[in-house]
Formats: C-alpha cells, sequence, structure tokens
C-alpha cells in the first residue's frame, strides 16, 4: 500500500525532485505551490506524510506546520531547509516538525526519512485502530446485559474506571471477571499501558514470587539471567490478579507493601525496584470468610479491597440469557462459517430453566457445542450438551431444598390468584417463591447466611444482595 506524500514548495524544480526520487511503488506524490492550498487539501484528503519548504513566500514553512499540527495532529511534518538555516530547523522540531532535510539532499537520504514518517503514521493509524477495537469490546456498556443487577454493574465500572484505585471484583468462576477488569483498563486513564493478567491459582506458590516481582541472576538453581515479573511488565498500566484469595500467607505481605509504596525486592535481589501499577483483583471466595478465618491478612484485605464490583451468577439474572445466547450463537456461527441459527422456543425455555454452575462460560461453551452439531436451520434441545438434557435443571417451584425446612404452604402448593381472580405475574410469582425459599433456607441454616448463601449455591454478597431487593431482614 503507497503512503501519500503532500509536497509544499513554492520553485516548481524542487516538487518535481520529490516526485522522480521517491519510488512511486511506495509512494504518491501530490504536490502543491503554497502552504494554504495544500491545507485545504489535507481537510479532505488522508495523508500520510508531510514535506514542506521552510522559505516560501506568503505562509512560510514554519505557519504551516503550526496549522497543519492543529488540523492534522497525527500527521508528520518534514521541514526542507538550506544549510544555513538549519538552527530554524531544529526549532521547528521542537514545535512538533517529525524531521528535518537538508539541501542538497540526496535521494536515498530523503527517501529514507520521508519512510521512517510514513511508518510512524502507520503505526500510529494502527495503534489508535487497536485502541478503538479494545474499547469497544471490553468498554463496560457493550458486555452484554439489561438485568437490573448488570446495570448497577455499568454504573459502578463507570465511575471507578477513571479513579486510580485499586478494584476487587467478586464472583463465581465464569461470571466475567478478567472481562470487568478489562473494560475498567480500557476506560481509564492507564488505558495506553499494558494490561497484564496472573492467575495466583495457576501457579505454586514457590513459583509464584518469581512471576510477579521477577528475580535476579543466580536467586536460585536454573536462574541463569534476570528476568522482569509481572510488576515489571504492567508498569504505568493495570495487573489483574485473579483468584487473590489463593495467594499463599509467605506471599501476601511482599504484596501489600508494593500497593502500599509501589516498592518491591525481586527475587535474590538487593536493589529496590519501583513500580507505577494499579491492582485490579478478583476472587470466587469470600475474602472476609479467609480473614476471620486467619487465611488472610486482614491489612491486604482492605488495601485491595479499595472498591467492590460483585458480579451476579447467571442465575441471578436470568432475564440476560436470552440476549447472552442469541449473541454467543451469532459468534458460532461467524466463527464456524455457519448460516445463521434461531434458537427455537423450547430450546430458550431449556436455558431458563438450567442453574449454570459454570455461568456465562459455560452457557457460550455450550452453544459453542451445539452450533457444531446442529442442522440448519435452527438449533433444537437435541443439539445442546447432554448436562442440559433433563440433569441440572433448577427445581420447580414447589419442589423441596434438599437440607431446608419445607417453605410455607403458598410457595408450593400452586399461585394464589388475586382478589379479581388473576394469576399473577412471571416476575411477581418468580420473586415470591424467591423470598419463601430464601426465607426457608436462612430458617434452616439458623440465621447463618454464610451457610445459607453455601446450602442456596450462591456467593454470599450475592445472597446479601437478593435478601435486600426482596425486603429480607438479613441476620
Amino acid at each position: 500500500m503507497t503512503a501519500r506524500v503532500v509536497v509544499i514548495d513554492d520553485q516548481e524544480s524542487a516538487r518535481d525532485l520529490f516526485g522522480r526520487f521517491l519510488d512511486p511503488k511506495r509512494f504518491e506524490v501530490v504536490p502543491f505551490a503554497s502552504a494554504p492550498e495544500a491545507l485545504a487539501y489535507l481537510e479532505e484528503n488522508d495523508t500520510d506524510v508531510v514535506v514542506t519548504d521552510l522559505r516560501m513566500p506568503g505562509m512560510d514553512g514554519m505557519e504551516g506546520l503550526q496549522r497543519c499540527r492543529e488540523r492534522c495532529p497525527d500527521v508528520p511534518v518534514i521541514m526542507v531547509t538550506a544549510h544555513a538555516s538549519v538552527e530554524t530547523a531544529v526549532e521547528a522540531m521542537r514545535h512538533g516538525a517529525y524531521d528535518y532535510i537538508k539541501k542538497p539532499f540526496e535521494p536515498g537520504e530523503m527517501e529514507l526519512i520521508v519512510g521512517r514518517a510514513a511508518e510512524h503514521r502507520r503505526l500510529l493509524r494502527e495503534n489508535r485502530n487497536l485502541r478503538v477495537a479494545c474499547e469497544s469490546r471490553f468498554a463496560a456498556p457493550n458486555i452484554i446485559g439489561q438485568s437490573a443487577v448488570m446495570a448497577r454493574v455499568f454504573d459502578l465500572v463507570a465511575k471507578v474506571a477513571p479513579l486510580d484505585v485499586t478494584v476487587l471484583v467478586e464472583g463465581e468462576s465464569g461470571t466475567g471477571k478478567d472481562l470487568i477488569a478489562r473494560a475498567i483498563h480500557a476506560r481509564s486513564r492507564r488505558a495506553a499501558g499494558a494490561y497484564v493478567s496472573l492467575n495466583c491459582a495457576a501457579i505454586p506458590d514457590s513459583l509464584l514470587e518469581s512471576e510477579l516481582f521477577g528475580y535476579e541472576k543466580g536467586a536460585f538453581s536454573g536462574a541463569t539471567g534476570e528476568r522482569p515479573g509481572f510488576f515489571a511488565a504492567a508498569d504505568g498500566g493495570t495487573l489483574f490478579l485473579d483468584e487473590i484469595g489463593d495467594l499463599g500467607a509467605a506471599l501476601q505481605p511482599k504484596l501489600l507493601r508494593v500497593l502500599q509504596d509501589g516498592t518491591y525486592y525481586p527475587v535474590g535481589g538487593r536493589k529496590i525496584q519501583r513500580a507505577d501499577v494499579r491492582v485490579i483483583a478478583a476472587t470466587n471466595q469470600d475474602l472476609g470468610a479467609l480473614v476471620e478465618a486467619g487465611r488472610f491478612r486482614a491489612d491486604l484485605y482492605y488495601r485491595i479491597n479499595g472498591v467492590t464490583i460483585v458480579l451476579p451468577p447467571l442465575r441471578a439474572r436470568p432475564e440476560d440469557i436470552p440476549l447472552l445466547a442469541t449473541h454467543f450463537v451469532e459468534r458460532a456461527c461467524a466463527r464456524f462459517e455457519r448460516r445463521p441459527l434461531a434458537l427455537l422456543p423450547e430450546v430458550q425455555r431449556r436455558l431458563l430453566d438450567y442453574r449454570w454452575p459454570g455461568n456465562v462460560r459455560e452457557l457460550e461453551h455450550a452453544l459453542e457445542r451445539a452450533v457444531l452439531v446442529a442442522q440448519e436451520p435452527a438449533l433444537r434441545l437435541e443439539d445442546l450438551p447432554a448436562e442440559l438434557q433433563g440433569a441440572g435443571l433448577a427445581p420447580a417451584a414447589g419442589s423441596p431444598v434438599a437440607g431446608a425446612a419445607s417453605p410455607p404452604t403458598s410457595a408450593g402448593a400452586g399461585l394464589a390468584a388475586g382478589p379479581d381472580g388473576a394469576l399473577p405475574s412471571f416476575r411477581d410469582a418468580r420473586e415470591e417463591f424467591e423470598r419463601e425459599y430464601l426465607k426457608a433456607i436462612l430458617a434452616a441454616s439458623g440465621g447463618n447466611v454464610t451457610e445459607a448463601a453455601e446450602r442456596a449455591g450462591l456467593h454470599r454478597a450475592t445472597l446479601y444482595e437478593k435478601l435486600s431487593r426482596l425486603g429480607i431482614k438479613a441476620p
């Protein structure tokens, strides 16, 4: 692909030189005799490089540089100057010029400088496109969900992203904690920096310290050279620490130190290192309970818990399942080069009935497998994975809960009609069942919220949110 080069010079012979010296396979030269003409062209046409003479009647190259920087800040400007005015050209570079070419110039030198400027412009454009794509992929409003609980999550992400504070994302496995962390990074002041992710549960404690902080040569057997860690890699950006609850006791005070003052020592090193890093931590465990049990430092918990974002399990936001299912089927069809597949009503009902212990990740994988085996024009029940063919479905409204006291009769003996004889809406009936179900779970657990959450298969924070929404006073 050729790079478009606008050449501004009042001398026709100089403009012709650029046309002859620049390889037409790499560069398209667009000549102009004055800066105003070129500026008018720049406003209407995408341009990669501007080459302008410094000394011209009317608007000279210096003023043209300033106007070009105002209108097209990403387009590199190269100044052409005689030997006697090199100092002026250097001054122009201080005001934003990319480089300068001295007269008389060699063809190879000129093509080299213009080529570097064109490559610089290409990288700027590529970086901008990648950032736009990243923000589109990870901006919180584009994380699919229309439920009230997800609306609150989106609102909190938008509020916390610009603030350089630590964030703790809580939620069951598969709820999208990494996606939320990426959305926060993409909307933060650190968006141009690196986003680095580390799963604390996936690396043995004996190796995790060197992964986080790096190591010096000879720090341990096999350390034949120094290696920077994840904090160094994320300097100026964001470090996402997933499964923070699995961090070993010996590492917790070292992580606390770097969060407090931004300093750490590499393994085997004596020279202190600094890292300007925003940390976002995530867990599927109850860190408060771990603190009470003495397995997680209270001061570290308070340090990472600057702002907490609780992601609900998929079963707590069933109104989002049809949206997510449609999105995942469309994406899988595009990925596997299949024609679009419809979701039959019985398939949608089955998706709504299933409890989704693996949450959004399980839904995505289940529909990807279904798309692979489905026959056009629609997904059918038999295309779904075996676990969705009956096992793991949510209990019906009158089913007893294992280990729980029987819910009040009104929750299991049928739906009570209103004064006018009309049955309640589906939403009202579901909320009434949830209310009686959770009251029964709490009663069976002796008022212990943690135990009740385990029996119900909910995160404790999610249970608290449900109790508040349903008007049930938590013990």
